[in-house]
Order: C-alpha cells, then sequence, then structure tokens
C-alpha cells in the first residue's frame, strides 16, 4: 500500500470530510465552492434565456424584466466571486491525482481550462456591458454601477453584449462535455471520480492513485477554443450590428427640400455656420427613475440671429430621428411606440420670434414631433467673439403632448419630460 508524504499530515481511512484537499480526494472547502459555482450557474443561463423573452409591453413589465435583470447581474457578480475564491483555493490546494491518463485525461484538463475560463470571462463580460450601458437594471450591491475606463457607449455596449453571448455558448457546450465526463465516470467506469466531488462519499482509503503524466498541449487547445470565441464575438457583432441604418453624417442635410432649408449663398448678413461635429444635439430622459443621455448624430439648421436685431431672427432646424442613439433601447425610442423615425423620419422646430430674456433669449417657434406640432419654446445663451459664437440652448419636451410612449403614463419606467440640450459653435456665413 502507498503512504501519502505530501505537506499534509496522514488522514484516517472511512468517510471523513477533510477541509483541504489530499492527492486521493477534494476537501469539503473545494468541494463546497466547486458546488457553489455550478448551482449559481444552473440559475443563471436559463434566467438569461427567460428574462431575454419578457414582455415590455407597460410599466407593470418593464418593472418586472428589470428586476430580473438586476437579479440576473447580481448573481453573476456572487459566481464571479465564488469562481475567483474556488481559483485561489484550488491553485493553493494540492490537486488529488486524476483516476485516467492518456486522451481521457487530457480532454478532462482541457474542458476544466475551458470552464474555468469560460466561469470567469461570462459575468466579467456582463459586468463590462452593464457599466458601458446608460441606465437600465442596476446591479444590488453597495458599490458603484460604473468601472474605471469604460466610457457610456452604445458600439462598446453592444460589443460587450455579443462577446457575453458568444461566451456563454462556449460555457454551455464547455458545461455540457463536463456533465458528459461525469456521467460516463459514474455509469460506464462506475469509478470514484465524480463520489470525490460530493462531500461525505469518497471513503478514504490511504492510497494514492498513480500519477499519470499531464500533458502542457490541453492548456493550447483550450486557448485555441478561446481565440475561436474571440473571433466569433468580432463575426457576430458584424453581423449583428453592421446591418443597421446607414446613419447620415453630422454635416449632411436631413431635408432636400430647399424650400424649407436655404442654400447657403441665399442666406443673409446675420446667418451662421453650424460646426455639426462640434455641435452634440442631446436628450436627457429618466429611465426607471435614471437619467440616460442620448445624442442625434445627424440634424441641421439655418440661423439667422443678431442679438442687436431680433425683429429679422429666423430659425429652422430639422433632426433625423433615425439617427438617435439612446443607451441600450435605441431601437425602441425610435420604434412606433415612441418616435416613430420610420413614419415621422424628420422633426422640425421653426420660429421667427425670438425675445431677450433675464437669462438671455428665447425662440418661441413650433415643433413637429412624431407627426404633432406643438407650440414650444427653446431658451439658449449666446456669446460672440470676432465672428464665433457660442450657443448653449436648453427645452423640455413633455413626450404626452406628442403622442410618444403613450402606454407608458407615469415616470415610473419612462419619464414624462425630455430636455433637450443643445451645443453649438458657430461662425458668421
Amino acid at each position: 500500500m502507498q503512504t501519502y508524504s505530501g505537506l499534509h499530515p496522514p488522514f484516517k481511512t472511512g468517510r471523513i470530510m477533510k477541509l483541504t484537499n489530499t492527492a486521493e480526494s477534494y476537501g469539503l472547502i473545494h468541494q463546497s465552492l466547486h458546488w457553489a459555482t455550478a448551482i449559481l450557474i444552473l440559475v443563471l443561463l436559463p434566467m438569461g434565456v427567460y428574462m431575454h423573452d419578457l414582455p415590455i409591453d407597460n410599466s407593470a413589465q418593464i418593472a418586472d424584466k428589470v428586476w430580473f435583470y438586476s437579479l440576473h447581474k447580481s448573481i453573476g457578480m456572487a459566481a464571479l466571486f465564488v469562481a475567483l475564491t474556488r481559483i485561489a483555493w484550488a491553485i493553493y490546494q494540492p490537486h488529488p491525482r486524476p483516476l485516467h491518463g492518456g486522451m481521457e485525461g487530457f480532454a478532462a484538463k482541457t474542458v476544466h481550462y475551458l470552464l474555468y475560463g469560460t466561469i470567469i470571462a461570462m459575468p466579467v463580460l456582463g459586468w463590462l456591458y452593464h457599466a458601458a450601458t446608460e441606465g437600465f437594471a442596476p446591479i444590488w450591491w453597495p458599490f458603484s454601477q460604473d468601472l474605471p475606463f469604460v466610457p457610456k457607449d452604445v458600439m462598446l455596449s453592444n460589443f460587450f453584449k455579443t462577446a457575453h453571448f458568444v461566451c456563454g455558448v462556449l460555457l454551455v457546450l464547455s458545461l455540457g462535455l463536463h456533465i458528459a465526463g461525469a456521467v460516463k465516470h459514474a455509469v460506464i467506469d462506475k469509478d470514484k471520480t465524480l463520489d470525490r466531488m460530493v462531500p461525505g462519499r469518497y471513503q478514504l482509503t490511504g492510497e494514492i492513485p498513480p500519477e499519470h503524466k499531464q500533458s502542457s498541449f490541453s492548456l493550447v487547445v483550450a486557448s485555441v477554443a478561446a481565440l475561436i470565441a474571440i473571433a466569433s464575438t468580432f463575426i457576430v457583432y458584424n453581423i449583428e450590428y453592421s446591418s443597421a441604418p446607414v446613419v447620415a453624417s453630422a454635416q449632411s442635410q436631413t431635408s432636400t427640400d430647399t424650400a424649407t432649408i436655404a442654400n447657403p449663398s441665399e442666406k443673409g448678413s446675420n446667418s451662421w455656420n453650424i460646426d455639426y461635429a462640434n455641435s452634440p444635439l442631446q436628450i436627457e430622459v429618466a429611465q426607471l427613475g435614471t437619467p440616460v443621455t442620448g445624442t442625434f448624430s445627424s440634424w441641421r439648421a439655418d440661423v439667422i440671429f443678431n442679438p442687436e436685431d431680433l425683429a429679422n431672427a429666423n430659425i429652422i432646424a430639422e433632426v433625423d430621428v433615425a439617427s438617435l442613439t439612446l443607451g441600450d433601447v435605441s431601437d425602441r425610442a425610435k420604434s412606433p411606440e415612441f418616435l416613430g423615425a420610420e413614419t415621422h423620419p424628420t422633426a422640425r422646430f421653426t420660429s421667427s420670434n425670438v425675445e431677450k430674456t433675464d437669462t438671455g433669449f428665447a425662440a418661441n417657434g413650433q415643433l413637429e414631433l412624431a407627426g404633432v406640432t406643438k407650440d414650444f419654446t427653446i431658451n439658449f445663451t449666446f456669446e460672440e467673439n470676432n465672428g464665433a459664437a457660442i450657443v448653449e440652448a436648453e427645452a423640455v419636451i413633455q413626450r404626452l403632448d406628442f403622442n410618444v410612449g403613450e402606454t407608458f403614463e407615469d415616470d415610473s419606467s419612462v419619464g414624462r419630460s425630455i430636455k433637450l440640450k443643445i451645443s453649438i459653435s458657430a461662425t458668421m456665413f
């Protein structure tokens, strides 16, 4: 009988649950971390599929979906920390010798590498996706919802979302192979491999299994699989998002109606040339009580304005509604339920009544949005220096006045007041 002479003291035979690992079996701590990780994963995977398909047709349904997303994210963070603890413990502890070598041992080790990698990568990618996305379901923990060096960016958010999905597919495949191997050991081989991971199941004998030579090639194979998953992320991302409608550049016209938007040569001496690349047009709307910022990347305006000649002021602005990006709900915001970008592709503001106020100026006119036209006022400040002007403008749109999101009448899911913010850099023609 071969005796154990490792770092740990000799153990007694029988069904004794040791806390630490030995060369013969896993200890109770490793077993507990293994099954905690397994339970969390088996909860997270079906929950992810279930919550994705939940309807969001009214405030109550949105609240339910957000709750499930927050629960999913919070359990995912717990799974990450449990997995990290398990890996740290596995590094510290001796690893029981495998009962099989050869190709079976090689396959088992490769699958273990993939499992460890995906179990860590899956929640990390979900965390990055959450940090890059504005608003929506928070993680239930006392720490910041953001991550350093991860900006709120729609393209970055979509990339992490795709990577999270691809990693999930790899995790399911790895988990399936792992379970298949466990079933083979229990049903076909009828050995003690599975028993060694069940608390109190394995009967210690003091006999150390023979040492099988381990090949490092399994790590190479797992790394190749990881590279394929990374490449698949880029492929899926390009397929998924390259088919989105191409948004016209900010400098291009949103309308070809020259009767509405005059040619530069026809403009008077008080006309302004807007630097659209440095003139963001944004909206801010509360989503579940959290402000979310959206940006229209394509808009243009003809502005005739002189603070000393307000009687001849004239403003005509047009916005390409389809150019809106609004966090993770851009498509929903442009759908018929809200802005109806396909039916009403252009929002238009016109004003020939500009007056002085205590804080700057007010442009009184009409706003056409989602097929509805209402009186509307934009307040702005104007600073000029040697023919260059800086304009900061703000207004509040009551979305229900324009029949936007009528199924969400209260503020619990979508704020009724939408703040419009425009920063304009312009030069005199």
